[in-house]
């Protein structure tokens, strides 16, 4: 007799438990890393002249104006001001708009991190090992808020996604394919990504070349999307630009890096120095009670036994395969990145931080073979430390926007001053004004171009018509602010009295203007 045996309806639920598993921390990491960056995003309308250019360039894409790179900027492409001209055109111009864009890149960021790890660790250790992406130093977040690098950085992680889905997925050779060349447009995107690319390539190639009767065809695909992604970024270096930019490598500052880095910056990306924005253009050093300092330093130790504990785990061959494969991908971007700083023309003080930080980018997969061997409860216990050390860092380094742990709102957060100046300036028929850099593209984006403001100095050019626009008018203003104490008023006035030109000057809530009648 046949006996015939219902399946058990048990699949479903077992499905339905998997979701959970995937679902709910990951909405934790998003949730959270939206609430520990809330006081940038009441405070939008603080936005810094290099974000507002991408506003302003967002602006003249949806009237019709379109560039293939970032204005002024030959090694960045521009993406997020595409981007941000999507939501302009949802929003209107809107230094929200501004800021939520290269936010929704991060978070992007934080979902791809995550899924990569939860295959190779449990969900709760991926969960934590993703914690820093979340309460980050303010290297991570300033590039988290503010365009134009954010999605470039996206983009590299989605090249690593996309290959470690390889893996397990059929037709990988199309999936490594589409890794090779994502990883090729993301350095179109933005040159600072090349550092990243070493270890890319490696855990890329280490993915293609998994036993498999099929490891040829993938080892194919991947230097196929590789070749199309390095042409994207052959063509854009061959288009003629503005400006190219001030990038390059030197061995010439090798000395002076090295004590930036191992002085500033390095302690600064994790947490073991706290420095908070002072106003101007400085940070002034926040010393730590003697509590939060053996935090500090259990941090830091806990993040160096990591990195030592990736490279053992990537050197032993009887360790499971994506855990060396991740281990040795935070590894070398961590020393690919350090490097980078040493033989940069670019860092020169505290805000260089962000050029190293892909170490905390990367610090995810460099903490996988931690976790894997820890188990989610003694891991989560050896990181805490470290990720309490950055988030109060992180915190802090939000300066008038926060009041010990609450967010506030602040002046130059709601930029009511420089409403009152936009008004005073058309009142006077002033259609083109001059400030210095870090005020003038700032204020330009916040008038939305009535006036438009350029940097004193043409070298600070970003966009050459609103510079043949100022040459032009026969009435301009120059702006001065306390907050810019490298350009000052009294210097100017004195050379236009010495000219003998026509001027006024005007105090409009803390900004002292000088009003030119050209002759």
């Amino acid at each position: 007799m046949n006996v015939t045996v219902d399946p058990v309806p048990a699949a479903p639920r077992t499905r339905g438990r998997t979701r959970l598993r995937f679902w709910v921390p990951l909405l934790v990491l998003l949730v959270g890393s939206v609430l520990a960056r809330l006081p940038a995003l009441i405070n939008a309308r603080g936005v810094h002249s290099d974000a507002a250019i991408v506003g302003l360039q967002a602006m003249h894409i949806l009237d019709g104006e379109w560039s293939w790179f970032l204005w002024g900027a030959g090694y960045q492409a521009s993406l997020d001001a595409a981007l941000v001209a999507a939501g302009f055109a949802i929003t209107g111009p809107s230094a929200l708009t501004l800021m939520v864009v290269p936010l929704i890149g991060h978070l992007i960021l934080v979902g791809l991190t995550f899924d990569i790890l939860r295959r190779a660790v449990d969900e709760r250790c991926a969960l934590i090992a993703c914690l820093p992406l979340v309460f980050a130093p303010q290297a991570v977040n300033g590039v988290a808020l503010s365009a134009p690098r954010q999605w470039s950085i996206t983009a590299v992680v989605l090249s690593v996604w996309l290959a470690s889905r390889s893996v397990e997925r059929p037709h990988a050779a199309r999936w490594l394919a589409g890794s090779g060349f994502v990883a090729g447009g993301a350095a179109y995107l933005d040159l600072f990504t090349l550092q990243m690319m070493p270890g890319v390539a490696l855990f890329a190639l280490w993915c293609a070349a998994s036993p498999s009767p099929r490891s040829p065809h993938r080892v194919h695909g991947l230097l196929g999307g590789a070749l199309l992604g390095g042409a994207v970024l052959a063509w854009s270096r061959m288009q003629p630009v503005a400006d190219a930019g001030k990038t390059g490598l030197t061995l010439d500052r090798l000395q002076a890096n090295w004590e930036l880095l191992v002085e500033t910056c390095l302690p600064y990306l994790l947490g073991l120095k706290i420095f908070i924005p002072d106003g101007t253009v400085g940070a002034d050093r926040w010393e730590s009670p003697w509590a939060l300092q053996v935090v500090q330093w259990a941090g830091l130790l806990g993040f160096l036994g990591a990195f030592v504990w990736a490279a053992v785990t990537a050197a032993r061959r009887t360790a499971p395969p994506p855990l060396r494969r991740l281990g040795a991908l935070g590894l070398l971007v961590t020393v690919s990145s350090l490097g980078g700083f040493l033989v940069s023309s670019m860092p020169v003080d505290l805000l260089s931080a962000r050029y190293i930080a892909p170490i905390v980018w990367f610090a995810p997969f460099l903490f996988a073979p931690a976790a894997a061997t820890l188990g989610a409860r003694r891991f989560g216990l050896t990181l805490a430390p470290y990720i309490v050390a950055t988030a109060v860092s992180g915190w802090l380094a939000f300066g008038p926007y926060v009041d010990g742990p609450i967010p506030v709102r602040d002046p130059r957060g709601v930029a009511e001053d420089e409403a009152a100046l936009a008004a005073e300036l058309r009142s006077r028929g002033v259609e083109h004004a001059a400030a210095q850099y870090w005020l003038s593209y700032r204020l330009g984006f916040l008038f939305e171009e009535d006036p438009v403001v350029v940097p004193f100095d043409e070298p600070g050019d970003r966009y050459r018509p609103y510079r043949t626009g100022f040459d032009r008018a026969p009435v301009v203003a120059y702006i001065f602010h306390p907050s810019e104490p490298r350009a000052e008023a009294p210097p100017f006035e004195v050379r236009l009295q010495e000219a003998g030109e026509r001027y006024e000057r005007v105090e409009v809530s803390g900004f002292t203007v000088l009003v030119h009648h050209r002759r």
